[in-house]
């Protein structure tokens, strides 16, 4: 026992000997530097009627280090050291005050002075100098409440929403601009833009959200710098921020204090970004302006923050009148057309009641009621609920007043995605009757007895046949006037007319909308032909998907597949899913969900590991949609071959008129044509992707 008890104590002081070395000695003192003492001036004697000179600055000793001589181009003159911002100052006087808008509203000087520096002009840093959607605005907010710490109530973030988009909106093209990011749509593209611009910007989030914004150069400056602070990898994108050498941790540059680097060197460390346009690697030496650069000047180009629409508006700015009853006409994806009518009643500025009625193409009859605000003079935003249907489903509407405040277009939408809605045009009643829409618009050529339905309003009591005006080649021979509203027209088209559009419109109205006189159909297309949907109903909600298919017309050029064919009615056919085979084996098409063989609506599966499939992979992939469809079409005989042309034919005066006096392509044959029964067969392809871990619409306020 004593053995084992020496072995324990020389096992203790053998590790304390091994740490007590790394520690702070307990039985050393630290060295203490006694303090210098600071020499007081004595105070001056003050004597009545001399001026009193300022004292001069006192440095204690041990603060007076010496100094290495500056060079001579750093030296400040004599009488300005200390004051070497006078030649800054005198520079900046030079140039033109910057403008802003100026922010009157006391809520938002409640909220947001606290950070932003009001001036005695009623400017406020960084707002000012800023125009937003009312998204946009929101964003913000929520930005501020996130990351700054603002303490707002759902009624103040509503109302500073609202303020904001007035003060600093968007005039209406502006908003047009980038009006899908606005409408929240699945299937947009952005190919038409500027290379350097998607580089910059779209690896992160639409280009509607930038297109959405209009600032002034120094605010685009600082919307890179704000990317590169809270998003260090867009400087790879965008460039910016500080020089490479002082923003490295860990090592791999000089130390501080080790000198100033070569000036090309900093060139180089900051050149993230300023490779060629579409080159991968953002060290790469590349022109002396960057890709950021190019882009923001161009943006500062092209959405300034006053711009002559915008000037225009806020020189003119009152409020618009929305009240009163509007058609309503639109598209629903997979269901049809939708017709109908809402009425608008003003509670207070820029807010409204709204009640709608709309019938679709399937025969369903709705009624909507909702509010609404009109924000900036031309920007929609509102809600509405069927109380009927699905316990009471939010829709959201975004929409755009045209300039003659006769027409709202945009998107009414739901889901979790927002990925079920309908386009819609909103059309204010005149009180004079005229044509709106059109249904069963597709007339083959020749016909007999064709019915087509007219939809407009103010259609009166008593209609003659001659009172409304269908085109070249066609006979009106009955007017069936169902409502005020709708008309029921039967036409005949004789055989040999041209095919092609035919403005239909009453009376003295112009015409806006056309029906489409085609021979047969060439062919049925899907939409969308890439389809999106994602899984979930697990710990994320659902992403659905719907389709649907049109019977074509060539076109005039007379060739299938080109960018003039034509739309003519849209079919129901019978949808299914097929492999889209990627690799040996692919077994997508059993685990990413299942389509409605009669809607066309794709339910994805749920998400998570399935242990049913290989290495317990999630229910995601690519298949391809199919619709088959049997109809009943004309039988287009065989084009003629063209007859070669000897080298050395001649071409006389009447093989001239001949081929003159020869029918276009598009037009129809002589006589009906033969019919058949016709199995059409098309697909699109359907990507079933993993759900978005990111709710946009957080907040109870939103709900506007």
């Amino acid at each position: 026992m004593r053995s084992l008890a020496c072995l324990l104590i020389r096992a203790v002081l053998s590790v304390s000997a091994l740490v007590l070395p790394f520690g702070v000695p307990a039985q050393q003192p630290v060295p203490v530097v006694p303090a210098q003492p600071v020499q007081v001036p004595p105070a001056p004697v003050v004597v009545p009627g001399t001026p009193v000179a300022a004292p001069a600055a006192v440095v204690p000793e041990s603060a007076a280090t010496p100094q290495e001589p500056r060079p001579a181009s750093a030296q400040e003159p004599a009488g300005e050291q200390g004051n070497g911002d006078k030649k800054d100052e005198k520079k900046d006087d030079k140039q033109p005050p910057r403008r802003g808008i100026a922010i009157d509203d006391m809520l938002v000087h409640t909220h947001c002075a606290r950070c932003h520096v009001l001036d005695s002009k009623q400017l406020m840093t960084r707002i000012s100098y800023v125009r937003k959607s009312p998204e946009g605005w929101a964003e913000t907010i929520k930005r501020m409440i996130r990351l700054h710490g603002l303490q707002v109530s759902p009624t103040d973030a509503k109302q500073l929403v609202r303020s904001l988009a007035n003060s600093n909106g968007l005039a209406r093209s502006e908003a047009e601009r980038g009006l899908y990011e606005s409408e929240r749509r699945v299937h947009w593209s952005e190919e038409q833009q500027d290379q350097d611009f998607r580089r910059a910007c779209a690896e992160c989030h639409p280009l509607g959200r930038v297109l959405l914004q209009q600032r002034d150069p120094e605010e685009w400056q600082l919307l890179r710098a704000t990317h590169v602070a809270m998003f260090p990898l867009a400087r790879g994108q965008m460039g910016g921020g500080p020089p490479e050498d002082q923003s490295r941790r860990g090592g791999g540059g000089p130390p501080r204090g080790a000198g100033a680097a070569p000036a090309t060197a900093n060139a180089n460390a900051n050149s993230r970004g300023r490779g060629n346009a579409g080159s991968g690697d953002g060290n790469q030496q590349g022109p002396t302006q960057s890709v950021g650069d190019r882009v923001l000047a161009k943006l500062s180009e092209e959405q300034p923050l006053f711009s002559p629409a915008w000037e225009k508006w806020t020189k003119n700015r009152r409020e618009v009148p929305l009240a009163g009853f509007w058609t309503v006409t639109g598209h629903e994806t997979g269901r049809g057309d939708l017709s109908g009518t809402i009425e608008l009643k003003r509670t207070d500025a820029d807010e409204y009641e709204a009640v709608w009625n709309l019938a679709f193409a399937d025969g369903t009859v709705v009624q909507r009621q909702g509010k609404g605000l009109l924000y900036a003079g031309y920007s929609w935003r509102g809600r509405s609920s069927d109380p009927e249907a699905s316990g009471g489903t939010q829709w959201r509407e975004v929409l755009l007043l045209d300039d003659a405040w006769q027409s709202l277009r945009g998107r009414m939408f739901t889901g979790a995605y927002d990925e079920i809605g309908c386009d819609v045009t909103l059309h204010r009643d005149l009180g004079r009757p005229r044509v709106l829409s059109l249904a069963d618009a597709a007339v083959p050529v020749p016909s007999t007895g064709h019915v087509l339905t007219v939809r407009g309003e103010s259609f009166p009591a008593t209609i003659g046949l001659a009172d409304l005006f269908v085109g070249q080649g066609i006979t009106v021979t009955s007017i069936e006037r169902r409502s005020d509203r709708e008309l029921r027209v039967t036409l005949d088209v004789a055989n040999g007319t041209e095919l092609g559009p035919r403005t239909v419109a009453y009376g003295s109205e112009p015409g806006a909308v056309a029906l489409q006189l085609y021979d047969t159909v060439d062919y049925v297309r899907i939409t969308p032909l890439q389809g999106l949907a994602r899984i979930g109903g697990a710990r994320m909600p659902k992403q659905l998907e719907r389709f649907e298919a049109f019977a074509v017309h060539r076109g005039p050029d007379g060739k299938p597949y080109t960018e003039d064919d034509v739309d003519l009615f849209q079919v129901r056919p019978r949808w299914a899913l097929e492999e889209f085979r990627v690799y040996e084996n692919d077994d997508d098409v059993r685990y990413v969900g299942a389509i409605d063989a009669a809607t066309g609506v794709f339910t994805p599966n749920v998400d998570g590991p399935n242990p049913q499939r290989r290495w317990s992979g999630n229910n995601v992939g690519d298949v391809f949609v199919t619709a088959v469809v049997e109809l009943d079409v004309a039988v287009r005989p065989p084009e003629p071959k063209p007859v070669p042309k000897l080298k050395d034919e001649p071409t006389t005066p009447a093989a001239s008129e001949q081929a003159a006096t020869e029918p276009p392509a598009t037009a129809a044959a002589a006589g009906p044509l033969p019919r058949e029964r016709k199995t059409f067969r098309a697909r699109s392809h359907l990507l079933v992707t993993v759900p978005l871990y990111t709710r946009w619409m957080s907040l109870d306020w939103e709900d506007r």
